[in-house]
């Protein structure tokens, strides 16, 4: 866990995480994960204290965003094992054989050209 900065706002401290190769989160006073990153605790107005998450989850809900002449774009509501949930895309090669339940793990990549990167999610093997 890292220190609480007032010096930086939430979404920076994320993206610094995100440059970093860490999906960072948030916890209230009494542990309970939430996101998106806040200044203050949604439940009960305590500071935050940041935590980096595994990156294991699974698929809570999906769409594919199809455009004329490309793949499929799996966007997906993703169930963080630490207890979060965070919508994102999910990377595969085959998006139409994905379900709600697959167990997926982030990985991170500029989703445009000159941005930073961002948390994607990336299939787990079966059994992994």
């Amino acid at each position: 866990m890292t220190e609480h900065n007032l010096a930086q706002s939430p979404h920076g401290r994320f993206l610094e995480h995100a440059a970093r190769g860490e999906l960072a989160f948030q916890r209230d006073a009494t542990g309970k994960a939430f996101f998106p990153p806040r200044l203050v605790s949604p439940k009960d107005g305590s500071d935050p204290v940041w935590d980096v998450s595994a990156g294991a989850g699974a698929i809570h809900s999906l769409t594919l965003v199809r455009h004329k002449g490309e793949q499929p774009l799996a966007l997906a509501m993703i169930d963080l094992d630490e207890g979060f949930r965070l919508m994102s895309q999910v990377d595969s090669d085959h998006p139409e054989s994905l379900h709600i339940g697959d167990r997926v793990h982030v990985a991170f990549r500029p989703l445009a050209e000159g941005q930073p990167p961002m948390p994607v999610f990336k299939p787990m093997e079966k059994g992994a």
